[in-house]
C-alpha cells in the first residue's frame, strides 16, 4: 500500500471514530481497535445497520401519539381516552400496559368500535358493569354522549385489565371508581325525561235559569248544558252536582219541591247527552240560598236557577 492509500485509510478511520462519538461511543477506544481499513469498513457497515434498525422500529405508543384518528365521534373519543391511559402508564414506566392501551387507541383511530373487554368470571361486579355499559350503548350512548361513553368504556377496560394483570389493588380501584362515576352520569343523561304530570281539572260552574214556577229547560239552558258536557269530557271531571233553587215567591215548602224538580230535569238532560247517571248528584235548596237577596214573596228571575258544578 502506497503512502496515498495509507493516508486514505487513516482518514477513513478518523472519520469513523468521530461519527461514533456523535452516537454516544468513545471514538479513541474504537479508533485504537480498528487497525486496518478492512476493520474500519466492517465497523462502518455494522454501525449503519444498527442506526437503520433503530430508525425503522417504533412502539405502538409512539405510533398512537402520531396518529390522526378517524371514524365517528365516539371512535375518536375512544382513541383519545385509550391514549390517555397509555400515556399515564408510559409515564409510570409500565411499558407493557402502555402498549396494551396504545393498541386499543390505534384500533379506535382506524374507525373500529372496540369491544369492551370480557368480564372476569371470578369478579361478579365486572359482569354487572359490562352489562350496564352495553345497555347504555344500546340506548344510543355512543351517538348521544360520545365523550362520556368513551371514558366509561376505557375505565371499565382499565379496571378489568388491571385485575387480569395483577397490577395491584390501587390501579384497579382507581379505574373502577372512574367507571362507576361515568356510567352513572351516562345513565342519567340517557334516562327519558319524566312524563309531564297532568294537571288535575279545576272545578267549573254553570247556571241555567227557569221561568216563573217552571222547571222546563229553554233553548238557552240546553246550550249551557251542552257546554257542561263538553267541558266535563275535555277536563276529565268525575262528578257533576246539580243544585236547584227558587225565588221567594210562593210557600217555602212548595219551593223546596220545585227546586228539586229543577235539579232533576238538569240531570235527565245531561244523561241524555252522555253523562253517567251515577256521576250526577242532585239537591234542592228551595228559596234558602238566593243569588240575589230579596224579601219574602219576591219574583226574582236570577234566583230561579240550577247551579251545575263540575268536580274533579
Amino acid at each position: 500500500m502506497g503512502p496515498q492509500g495509507a493516508a486514505e485509510d487513516e482518514g477513513m478511520m478518523r472519520g469513523t471514530a468521530q461519527n461514533t462519538v456523535k452516537n454516544g461511543f468513545r471514538g479513541k477506544a474504537i479508533y485504537s481497535v480498528l487497525a486496518s481499513s478492512g476493520a474500519a469498513l466492517k465497523y462502518a457497515a455494522f454501525l449503519f445497520l444498527g442506526l437503520a434498525v433503530a430508525a425503522c422500529s417504533s412502539s405502538l405508543y409512539d405510533d398512537a401519539l402520531e396518529t390522526v384518528p378517524g371514524g365517528t365521534a365516539f371512535q375518536q373519543a375512544l382513541y383519545r381516552s385509550y391514549l390517555n391511559l397509555a400515556t399515564a402508564r408510559d409515564g409510570q414506566g409500565a411499558d407493557e400496559q402502555a402498549e396494551f392501551y396504545a393498541a386499543k387507541a390505534l384500533e379506535a383511530a382506524g374507525g373500529v368500535d372496540v369491544e369492551p373487554l370480557a368480564a372476569i368470571a371470578s369478579v361478579a361486579e365486572t359482569a354487572d358493569a359490562r352489562q350496564r355499559l352495553t345497555a347504555a350503548f344500546n340506548l344510543g350512548a355512543k351517538e348521544a354522549e360520545p365523550d362520556m361513553a368513551a371514558v366509561a368504556q376505557t375505565a371499565y377496560d382499565c379496571w378489568v385489565h388491571e385485575i387480569a394483570m395483577d397490577s395491584g389493588a390501587a390501579p384497579a380501584f382507581e379505574c373502577r371508581g372512574r367507571f362507576l362515576s361515568y356510567i352513572s352520569r351516562l345513565e342519567t343523561a340517557l334516562a327519558p325525561a319524566p312524563a309531564p304530570v297532568a294537571q288535575a281539572p279545576q272545578p267549573a260552574n254553570f247556571t241555567v235559569y227557569f221561568g216563573f214556577d217552571e222547571w222546563s229547560l229553554s233553548a238557552e239552558a240546553l246550550e249551557v248544558l251542552n257546554t257542561v258536557i263538553e267541558t266535563a269530557r275535555a277536563g276529565g271531571h268525575g262528578l257533576i252536582r246539580a243544585e236547584g233553587h227558587t225565588d221567594t215567591s210562593g210557600p217555602a215548602s212548595y219551593n223546596d219541591g220545585l227546586s228539586v224538580r229543577r235539579a232533576e230535569i238538569v240531570k235527565t238532560v245531561l244523561v241524555e247527552m252522555g253523562a253517567l247517571p251515577e256521576a250526577i248528584e242532585t239537591i234542592g235548596y228551595g228559596e234558602t240560598r238566593p243569588a240575589v237577596a230579596t224579601g219574602d214573596g219576591v219574583r226574582e228571575p236570577l234566583n230561579r236557577r240550577t247551579l251545575v258544578t263540575l268536580i274533579p
